[in-house]
Order: C-alpha cells, then sequence, then structure tokens
C-alpha cells in the first residue's frame, strides 16, 4: 500500500502532515531524470516510454523502446509552427526525433490521443501493462482519493493525468504559500507556467491541518524541482475538467495481475472509460 510519512515529532501539531506516495516509483524516477527534456508535442509517448522500460520492455521487434516509437504506435501527430510556442517558459525545444512522424492536418488537432496512447502501450508490453482509464468526475477530494486508492491497490502502478495546464499553479511558488495553503490559509499561488494539452504523472498526496497537494512529476526539468512539483488538488481536478472543449482524464497504468483489483476498487467512484482531448484517436478514423 502508499507509505504514509508520519508527521515529525518536533513540528507543532498544527502543521502535521500526512504524505502517501505510489510505491512503485524508483524505477520511473531513475529512468526520468535519464529521460528529461520530453521531444516536442511528445509528453504522452514520453511517459509511455518510461512505463514500458520500467516494466522490464526496452525493444520490441529489434526497436529501441523510445518516445519515438510509442510516438508511432500511438498515432502521434506534430504541428507545425515555431518550436519555442511548444514549450512552457524556461523550457528549450527539442526535436531530435529518430523516427518520421505525421504533421497533423489541422495543429489544432495535433498530439496524442489518451485511448491510442493506452492501446499503445498495452501492445508494445505485449500484455504485460494494462491501462484503467478514468474519466471523472473530478473534485479536490477525487483527485486525492484516486492517486491514494491506485497507491494502495496497485503499487507498481503510474498514474498519468491529461490535462489543461491553464489552471495550475505555476511550479515555482514561494515557499511560504506552500506552508499557508497546507494549514488552511487563502493564498495568492503563482500564475500557470503555460497553457496547454499535456500529460504528467501524479505520484503522492499531502494532507495538510488545512489543505492538500499533489506530488507532480513532469517531462520538463524547468519545472518545479528537476520536473517535480506541488499542485493543489483542486487546480488538476479544473485541469482534467478543461474549459476548452475537450476533455481530460486519468490513465492508470498497471501491471496485468493489478488491473482487476485497481479497476474494481475505482468503479463505485469513476467512470471507467477513455475521453476526447482533441486529438483524433487513429482507429477511431
Amino acid at each position: 500500500m502508499g507509505r504514509a510519512l508520519a508527521p515529525s515529532s518536533n513540528l507543532p501539531r498544527s502543521l502535521a502532515s500526512t504524505v502517501t506516495i505510489v510505491p512503485g516509483l524508483e524505477p520511473i524516477a531513475a529512468l526520468h531524470k535519464g529521460e528529461l527534456p520530453q521531444k516536442d508535442n511528445l509528453c504522452g509517448a514520453f511517459w509511455g516510454a518510461l512505463v514500458l522500460r520500467a516494466a522490464g520492455v526496452t525493444d520490441v521487434d529489434g526497436e529501441p523502446v523510445d518516445q519515438d516509437l510509442v510516438a508511432l504506435h500511438a498515432g502521434t501527430t506534430l504541428p507545425e509552427g515555431d518550436p519555442e510556442t511548444f514549450v512552457p517558459r524556461g523550457a528549450v525545444p527539442r526535436n531530435d526525433y529518430r523516427l518520421e512522424l505525421p504533421l497533423a492536418a489541422e495543429s489544432e488537432a495535433s498530439g496524442t490521443s489518451a485511448s491510442a496512447l493506452a492501446r499503445a502501450i498495452e501492445w508494445l508490453s505485449a500484455g504485460k501493462l494494462t491501462v484503467v482509464p478514468v474519466a471523472g468526475p473530478w473534485s479536490g477530494e477525487q483527485i486525492l482519493e484516486l492517486v491514494e486508492t491506485v497507491a494502495e491497490a496497485a503499487p507498481e502502478a503510474t498514474v498519468l493525468a491529461n490535462i489543461d495546464t491553464g489552471p495550475l499553479w505555476g511550479s515555482h511558488p514561494d515557499p511560504a504559500v506552500v506552508i499557508a495553503h497546507l494549514s488552511g490559509a487563502v493564498v495568492a499561488p503563482p500564475p500557470p507556467d503555460w497553457s496547454a494539452g499535456h500529460f504528467f504523472n501524479l505520484l503522492g498526496t499531502i494532507r495538510g491541518p488545512g489543505g492538500s497537494l499533489v506530488l507532480v512529476r513532469d517531462s520538463y526539468a524547468s519545472l518545479g524541482w528537476g520536473g517535480h512539483h506541488l499542485q493543489p488538488p483542486g487546480a488538476v481536478a479544473a485541469a482534467l475538467e478543461r474549459a476548452d472543449g475537450r476533455e481530460g482524464g486519468i490513465l492508470c497504468v498497471c501491471l496485468a495481475a493489478e488491473h482487476e483489483g485497481v479497476r474494481s476498487r475505482l468503479a463505485g467512484s469513476y467512470k471507467l472509460r477513455h475521453w476526447g482531448n482533441g486529438t483524433p484517436d487513429p482507429e477511431a478514423r
């Protein structure tokens, strides 16, 4: 089950917090550090490659498992335009693609379909990995409970959120803002680093005496601390709801043996289906 870190006895009782971490994060952590940053517009494929390699899938039919291979199998399409507009503030574009990926007919439909990414992960893993899609409902408490439930039900799982980054906090908040939020105060957070459709990893939760935060692992080292930042669960919920006519959702990537346990634990509280993030699924076409 998830590791719950007890509050330090040296802290005032009013500042005591509980931290839950998805246990199987160590293999992903090492791979994540070495893979940063993602290639431009391959956020979904970035995470697909990491979960596959963490599960021991390093090549498929003689091809190395990397962002490009996952993108190719997921039908990812690239937009046309200035690469500087594809990355968050402070990040450097990266377009050293190993494989030729197609351009989208319309730039706004570029990217990776969440359902196609899930299918690519399952196929490339030869059934070793299974994906449970979650399409809501979204609230701050629902986000916390989902991460904590998966941490307990599937120790090797990776929780991938497909979001619009616009509603998020900026990834470098003043520590005083973080402490005040956890204590229950109303704070003025930093503005978001960028606004785009994106995939990132929800790796844990912090429940404070008056507020909570979600631990996020991202695909750009410039975001937060080496690609790790903190987000209020309400902001993550808003990022999943989206306000651009598209849907957001979560992919729970787990070992096939853990699939039924995760699905049964989530079925009573969440809609377990795929969603439309604005990028067409090639199989649906």
